[in-house]
């Protein structure tokens, strides 16, 4: 293009002249042909539609991000709108957020996790009556969904999905060596593990890092729930080292056992990813390991020999019981956004029932319900496997259990305060009481500046 033509797009676009002005100052670069003005009609047109920034969340379900971004584009062309993606990772999903909002340069609406709502409640738009308007003639939210988007009364975040999941067991490993399934982590994972391992074939028991991920992050905080444990008090006051001081010392010792003691783990297990442990276990290389649905629908989407193999059960327990932190996933349209009302009218159009229906049936129980009426949809029913995910939901309690659900429970997880815990012990040589005064010390700073 003419740098002449595009210096003119560019002042159309950002509002500085009209379509007539750009139009008649355009003809006289171009020579006024017919051609010419003929091209220049169709890039006033395409400068002169609405545009929209839209961040998605990249899965690792591939098809649900097809379909999802397939959805969006038919709004698009509907409503003559022009849509930029952006998709963000688990890896790099927060720092982008943070930066965005730093710079003052957020996209118009979002696909935030369940951190969303309470971490960026400030850049947020009040979206109270679009949630009521979704959740309603759905039966409301579950729980666990309802505390991450409605901060005291005021809704911030309107909830889509939840990422189920469940331990991922070899039943043919277990059925083989006449094991049952495990209920609890201590004994039955240690017993089951030490059973079915052969460490010569380079087959583990249990693949679960404390790595910072998502994956450790999960594991850290329900396992502390586990032990009867946790990071935050009924009040929500910090309580690592205080009054769950025991309990949590407990935990941490289990959890570093399984690496140092027991030894059913695989070697280098620190330094996993999120996809690490799905990889190993598609690799036949564990016999038990902890995962969202996604591992599942890799197994089932390309017809891998383990998928008939695998039994997913509901998350193992400890002496208090069994706990699991669930989360949701959530639209968040930012304040600076000057198209509000075409971002609420995207999220009706995706949360329409037909299409989230499509776009869960693709994804292969990852699109866990945030509704009661999708918990009740036959969908759940069809696949053995999907119940344990579903019964994981449906027991979720919140970041904060058992005090309130907060920014700064959220803030805790979202620095992966309880993974360096656990890696301090592991990597650093660190006493476990040691690791969890240090940690305790984190929280407590983070406490007070959530509270002023």
């Amino acid at each position: 293009m003419d740098s002449r033509l595009k210096d003119l797009a560019e002042r159309l676009d950002a509002g500085l002249i009209a379509r007539r002005e750009f139009l008649r100052k355009a003809a006289v670069v171009t020579g006024g042909t017919a051609a010419g003005l003929k091209a220049l009609e169709g890039m006033a047109a395409a400068q002169s539609q609405t545009k929209l920034r839209v961040w998605l969340f990249k899965s690792y379900v591939t098809a649900g991000n097809d379909i999802l971004a397939k959805q969006v584009e038919s709004w698009a062309a509907e409503r003559k709108v022009q849509v930029e993606f952006d998709w963000a990772t688990f890896g790099d999903r927060e720092q982008k957020f943070v930066a965005a909002i730093e710079a003052g340069n957020p996209p118009d609406m979002a696909e935030m996790n369940y951190q969303g709502p309470a971490r960026y409640k400030p850049a947020l738009r009040d979206v109270t009556k679009l949630a009521k308007d979704l959740a309603t003639p759905r039966g409301g939210l579950l729980p666990y969904a309802e505390r991450n988007v409605n901060l005291n009364g005021q809704y911030f975040g309107v909830a889509r999905q939840s990422f189920p999941g469940g331990l991922f067991v070899r039943k043919d490993l277990l059925d083989a060596k006449g094991v049952k399934l495990p209920k609890t982590y201590d004994p039955d994972v240690v017993e089951m593990a030490k059973k079915c391992q052969d460490p010569a074939k380079d087959i583990w028991g249990f693949g679960q890092t404390l790595n910072r991920c998502d994956d450790g992050n999960g594991y850290m905080q329900n396992i502390l729930w586990d032990y009867g444990g946790g990071t935050w008090d009924k009040d929500g006051k910090p309580a690592l080292a205080t009054t769950f001081l025991k309990q949590n010392l407990e935990a941490l010792q289990f959890s570093v056992d399984t690496i140092q003691k027991h030894k059913i783990q695989p070697p280098g297990v620190m330094s996993w990813n999120d996809a690490s442990n799905n990889e190993a276990y598609m690799a036949g290389k564990l016999v038990s390991t902890n995962n969202g649905a996604s591992l599942y629908y890799a197994m089932v989407a390309k017809k891998h020999a383990l998928a008939e193999k695998t039994q997913v059960i509901l998350t193992p327990g400890g002496p208090a019981g069994s706990f699991v932190a669930a989360g949701a996933y959530n639209w968040g349209i930012f304040q600076k956004s000057k198209h509000a009302e075409l971002c609420e009218d995207l999220i009706r159009w995706v949360e329409d029932e037909k299409r989230f229906e499509e776009y869960m049936k693709a994804s292969i129980g990852q699109a866990g319900p945030v509704y009661k009426s999708r918990a009740e949809n036959p969908y759940w029913k069809s696949d053995p496997n999907f119940q344990g995910m579903l019964q994981n939901l449906l027991r979720g309690v919140w970041v904060g259990y058992p005090g309130p659900y907060t920014s700064a429970a959220v803030e805790v997880q979202a620095q992966y305060i309880l993974c360096d815990m656990a890696g301090r012990v592991v990597v650093a040589g660190l006493s476990p009481e040691a690791a969890l005064k240090e940690a305790h010390a984190r929280v407590e700073e983070i406490y007070k500046i959530r509270r002023s």
